[in-house]
């Protein structure tokens, strides 16, 4: 066998290269052009479809859906890079369900969305305009934020901040564990009937997420339904307080205190009108049928005649040091 000239192996090597760079060009270049059609196409779907709800000019207090820009916040948090952030958005999309909702404090203000009976490949264009796009903030978005976090510290003292936001992690991720199990029992059962899974299932659920999220959590009320969600004198100060606060300034702080060697966090549950088809007015918001079942399983109930926006109870969070 001949020994190839040096040049020439160069010459070949360079060819070579040069044909793998332009194959991967290649590639690249299709990939840039499906995801920019995807973009566009999603971008139309947007306006055409999800806008009217979703906008962002929408006022805080009467819109009919969450921002897109909150939207896609809320999937960032889990799914933070591309490929995962349009599965997770897409597979939502094709199908709605409480169950797989990564915002199930939005369904309970507003309700699940509709299914828009488009197809597959339409809504991961949508989910890849959603992920790409720069979304526009509402005006309120940033100071609703602000108000949040200042709630959140006002009653926390030097030491205590991290023990207050940890606690609302963790009444959060168990709020929202009960209320898609609580949505789904009243979407496939209707409200009378999912009277039985706050009777027999929500303190179950509440005792597991305790363990799983290693900390005790309760709910407590001064209006109980159940005897073992009645508020202690310690809950009742809070929540008298929280009232108090309410009344004057329309918002109620979370509280940390120190009690032994424990950290205990009391955070505001407040009425929505999903809530009131429990726990409002008996002769105009609740129906006999649920009437009925509250009577026959709670004959002590003081949990009715609530309307929306008000102090229903609060969580109780207890951490170790």
């Amino acid at each position: 066998m001949k020994n190839i000239p040096f040049t020439s192996a160069l010459f070949l090597m360079v060819l070579l290269s040069f044909m793998l760079g332009c194959q991967s060009s290649s590639k690249e270049a299709s990939n840039t052009d499906t995801q920019s059609i995807a973009y566009n196409e999603g971008l139309q779907i947007v306006d055409q479809n999800c806008i009217s709800c979703h906008s962002p000019n929408a006022n805080r207090n009467n819109r009919i859906a969450p921002p897109l820009f909150a939207v896609k916040n809320h999937y960032l948090e889990s799914d933070r890079d591309q490929e995962p952030f349009i599965q997770s958005m897409s597979s939502f999309l094709s199908s709605p369900k409480i169950e797989t909702s990564k915002m199930p404090r939005a369904i309970e203000k507003f309700g699940l969305m509709p299914n828009l009976g488009l197809s597959e490949e339409q809504y991961i264009a949508v989910a890849t305009y959603l992920y790409q796009s720069n979304l526009d903030k509402p005006d309120w978005y940033e100071a609703h934020h602000l108000k949040e976090r200042d709630l959140l510290m006002k009653n926390s003292t030097p030491g205590t901040e991290n023990y207050l936001k940890k606690g609302m992690s963790l009444a959060q991720s168990t709020k929202a564990v009960l209320g898609k199990n609580l949505l789904t029992a009243i979407k496939t059962k209707g409200t009378d009937q999912a009277l039985a899974f706050c009777n027999e299932r929500a303190i179950a659920l509440t005792d597991s997420m305790s363990n799983e999220l290693n900390a005790k959590i309760k709910r407590v009320s001064d209006q109980n339904r159940n005897p073992e969600n009645q508020a202690n004198a310690d809950e009742l100060a809070y929540i008298a307080q929280a009232k108090e606060d309410i009344s004057s300034s329309g918002k109620a702080s979370p509280q940390m205190q120190e009690i032994g060697d424990k950290m205990v966090g009391y955070y505001p549950i407040m009425t929505n009108n999903m809530c009131l088809q429990c726990h409002g007015n008996p002769a105009s918001d609740i129906d006999s049928k649920t009437l009925s079942m509250i009577n026959s399983r709670y004959p002590n109930d003081k949990a009715t005649g609530y309307s929306a926006d008000q102090l229903r109870g609060i969580w109780v969070i207890e951490m170790d040091k």
